[in-house]
């Protein structure tokens, strides 16, 4: 047998893991070209000109796009059969886009034009494509114009879909102004642009700037021309600081898109935490750091870099081969994704099917403990946490370790305040102070902040007062002083840390309810969804709460549960799980809890009516809930429950206070007995109740004890709340306790614009536009009969009360409203009704409401822009006015 017989031939391995890994390149596998290609054993070209040239000459611009297609699957078989590893696959892939960009320029219809350089960028500059990547290209020549009609023309032949596919999807927005700037410049245009206008993530760009195609002299010109702007002699703290922002930014529209698609933000394998760009946005943070002093940094390819940068001590060699490894894992399972449909995709499927073949292609399989999808999944979220670690370490730490440096190697005061400043911090001596706390000392403690400190930093920088969460973070630290196992679950948990971050930056009041319960910093390191609990979960807990202490403890147990019930949905409010509609039936649900265990000892039929916020189910943090009592039974026993109730809900002890309560909704208000029989309040309702108590019944709601027993009484109030004809004399004393309150009750020196509950289209317009239609409707509209303001507006909408447009004013405004009241009380820790005055705190409350350019800019615009809408509505449907808002 001849040697060359016994060579197996490598193609058929080959074309079934493509047809594996890839629904789409299947339709090549009848194609003799590509069989031909995927049994060759030789190495793959250094250089694809020649093999795109030929089939260029064969057939075109059409047989370059086939033959693109072909070489791709070519390598996409190596790969998937471990004949070469991420590194060689990503190198392959460029030099065949740079193969088909000097192609297609060869065949276009016109000369190519003196001094034309093709410069390429982002992955293809740095010579680590994937198999679905944009190619990012920007294009120098002498004679701009003459340049941009050449380069409009290679742009379209390698981008416009045709019959054959699109050869490659092409972005030029790294160029000097993006969309809006010139498609060419020539040399001396872009050293101007770059000296005199553009921006720190510009620069960073330059770092994989590469010569592609083209004249050759001019690429190479550009590349060492504009070295000196993107690695400077001396970094500045500023140009520091807006990488860090950027990356900021990168996050926080990554997680915006996450929520958007509904999928875990762990799950985008490019921009998520531990992902892709961690890896990146730490190399090339070093590079610009170091390279103006140490050329041998410079360079496009991440991989190489990071040689480069533990090589010159820059990075320690175990997170230079961490990193390597972690990027070489992540660009795999990249290009497994993009290669099922050969479409850019850099998130994870969510179906057991789809992971499974993901799993597979990963070289997993199924085991008897576990199936090839869930193995995948556990070794990928460890090189996430992996990644996310090593990033926060490099990303964020210099600071702190100079700080901490035992050689007393530190930075000086001024420089150190400054950097907080940049951070944005806002009282940087304060700042300095508890950073020196955190870092401080060799104990146990001090080592295991000094790790987390630095993520704790970069997460606060965006937070709306990262001042107060930064101290609520050294106090945390020293209540856990004897349980560090509870912080220390955080330091390989990136995301749980920053979660964490959101709550302590947020205000005031969460890191005091922490620093009570510091127990539950546990809750952050678990990577699952705050999982909502039902009222059924939230009675058991707060019965068993009273439990096991003794009869002179038993409400301080109670508080306690509901400091931990209510930070549990405060965390999920902060982190984006729920909204301020899902906070308020939360909260009321919570309330309710606490309302069923303090009656659990009652001996005869009683029952808690909520009204107010907490019929509706609307709660804010800083609500009192408003009840009424009804009985049957004794009445001095029935007394006494009530008594009990009011001391047990709202007495403050050491362990604070559950509810603030308030029963002043009663007939006769403070004068009567707390509680009454069915029969007493039929009688008072039917010979001495006035219009406004009759309103105030629309929200009467059955919500502890005898449930049975509460509705009998809200069922006998109904035609008091919803009467068959609302008269003129109730509407005009309607409208008149309207305009009282908005007289006297916002407090002197308080603009009336700004007042969130009684100015002009706050929450009170919009809560009497609902009732009104209540009042007005509900007799003959039952499903109008609803507690809650929201379901009043939807159910007016359907009703045509009132318009589609004007119900989502209505909507909007209340659910802004609610969430910026509930902001407040977290930043103050005390009830606020109105904007604040202050520039320094509008910033900060803007902040906490999502808004990142102009904070406070925007969260004024978008407050005076929903609260007249509103209004207008509030003055048609309360006032009479005719005409719909527009």
């Amino acid at each position: 047998m001849s040697q060359s017989s016994s060579v197996v031939d490598p193609g058929p391995a080959r074309l079934a893991a493509i047809e594996a890994a890839s629904r789409s390149l299947t339709d090549l596998r009848d194609d003799d070209r590509l069989v031909a290609l995927l049994s060759q054993t030789g190495p793959l070209p250094d250089d694809y000109r020649p093999e795109m040239q030929a089939a260029a000459s064969r057939g075109g611009l059409e047989e370059l796009r086939i033959e693109k297609r072909r070489r791709l699957a070519e390598i996409a078989g190596r790969d998937l059969t471990a004949e070469i590893d991420v590194a060689r696959v990503g190198r392959a892939l460029a030099d065949l886009a740079d193969a088909c960009l000097c192609v297609a320029m060869s065949h276009l219809d016109e000369p190519v034009p003196d001094g034309f350089a093709v410069i390429s960028m982002g992955k293809l500059g740095g010579r680590e494509l994937n198999y679905c990547s944009d190619i990012d290209l920007m294009f120098v020549a002498e004679d701009a114009d003459a340049g941009t009609r050449y380069a409009s023309k290679l742009v379209h032949a390698l981008s416009d879909f045709t019959p054959q596919g699109q050869a490659y999807r092409i972005d030029l927005n790294l160029r000097p102004e993006g969309r809006s700037g010139a498609l060419v410049r020539s040399l001396d245009g872009y050293l101007e642009y770059y000296r005199k206008w553009a921006k720190t993530w510009e620069f960073q760009a330059l770092v994989k700037a590469r010569p592609a195609a083209g004249d050759e002299s001019v690429g190479t010109a550009f590349i060492e021309r504009t070295r000196a702007f993107v690695y400077p002699a001396e970094v500045s703290e500023e140009r520091i600081a807006e990488i860090r922002r950027m990356k900021e930014r990168v996050e926080s529209h990554a997680a915006a898109t996450s929520r958007r698609l509904r999928v875990t933000e762990s799950d985008d394998v490019k921009l998520g935490p531990g992902g892709i760009r961690d890896i990146e946005f730490s190399v090339q943070l070093l590079q610009l750091v170091h390279g103006g002093a140490d050329p041998t940094v410079h360079g496009g390819n991440t991989l190489q870099s990071l040689r480069a940068l533990s090589d010159g001590g820059y990075i320690a060699e175990e997170d230079a081969a961490g990193m390597a490894v972690a990027y070489g894992w992540l660009r795999n399972v990249e290009h497994r994704l993009q290669l099922w449909q050969e479409r850019q995709t850099h998130h994870l499927p969510n179906d057991e099917e789809s992971i499974a073949r993901l799993g597979r292609t990963m070289g997993y399989g199924d085991t008897p403990s576990a199936s090839a999808g869930a193995r995948f999944i556990e070794a990928h979220r460890s090189v996430l946490a992996d990644v996310r670690g090593r990033f926060e370490k490099l990303f964020y730490r210099p600071m702190v370790e100079s700080l901490a440096d035992p050689t007393g190697a530190r930075l000086s005061s001024a420089a150190l305040k400054e950097r907080l400043h940049v951070l944005g911090f806002r009282d940087v001596q304060r700042a300095a102070r508890t950073l020196e706390g955190l870092v401080a000392g060799s104990s146990r403690r001090a080592k295991l902040l000094r790790v987390l400190t630095p993520a704790m930093l970069r997460f606060l920088a965006s937070s709306p007062q990262p001042d107060q969460g930064l101290f609520a973070f050294l106090r945390l630290g020293e209540a856990l002083q004897h349980r560090l196992d509870t912080l220390g679950a955080l330091r390989d948990n990136p995301p749980g840390l920053a979660a964490l971050a959101k709550v302590l930056g947020s205000g005031r009041l969460l890191g005091e309810i922490l620093g009570h319960v510091p127990e539950e910093i546990s809750s952050f390191s678990e990577l699952r969804p705050n999982e909502p609990k039902d009222r059924r979960q939230l009675v058991a807990g707060a019965i068993s709460s009273l439990g096991w202490r003794g009869p002179e403890r038993r409400l301080e147990g109670l508080r306690r549960f509901k400091r931990r019930e209510m930070l549990r949905i405060a965390v999920a409010d902060v982190g984006g799980e729920i909204d301020a509609r899902d906070v308020g039936s939360s909260l009321a649900d919570l309330a309710e809890a606490c309302l069923e265990a303090a009656l659990q000892d009652a001996s005869i039929p009683f029952a808690v009516i909520g009204m107010g916020k907490l019929g509706g189910r609307e709660l804010n943090y800083s609500s009192d809930i408003d009840v009424m009592f009804v009985f049957d039974g004794d009445p001095h026993e029935a007394e006494r429950i009530a008594e009990d109730l009011m001391r047990a809900i709202g007495e403050v002890t050491p362990e604070g206070q559950a509810f603030k309560i308030d029963a002043d909704l009663r007939p006769e208000g403070r004068s009567s007995l707390l509680a009454r029989s069915l029969g007493g309040y039929a009688e008072y309702y039917k010979r001495w109740s006035q219009p406004w108590e009759h309103q105030a019944l629309i929200k009467a709601r059955p919500v502890a004890g005898d449930l049975a027993l509460g509705q009998r009484l809200v069922d006998e109030t109904r035609d008091l709340a919803f009467p068959e004809r609302l008269t003129q004399a109730a509407v005009a004393e309607i409208r008149h306790l309207k305009a009282r309150m908005e007289k006297e009750r916002i407090p002197k020196g308080t603009d009336p614009r700004r007042h969130l509950k009684l100015g002009p289209g706050g929450m009170s317009d919009i809560e009497f536009a609902a009732q009104m239609f209540q009042l007005q409707s509900a007799h003959h509209l039952p499903f109008l009969q609803v507690p809650g303001t929201l379901d009043a507006i939807d159910g007016a909408r359907v009703a045509e009360l009132i318009s589609e447009q004007e119900a989502r004013y209505l909507v909007d405004a209340y659910l802004f409203l609610c969430r910026l009241r509930n902001r407040l009380f977290f930043i103050s820790g005390k009830p606020v009704d109105a904007l604040p005055s202050k520039p320094e705190d509008l910033e900060a409350l803007g902040k906490a409401m999502g808004f990142e350019e102009q904070p406070r800019q925007e969260l004024e615009d978008s407050y005076l822009k929903m609260t007249r809408r509103a209004r207008l509505v509030c003055e048609r449907v309360v006032y009479g006015g005719t005409e719909r808002s527009r």
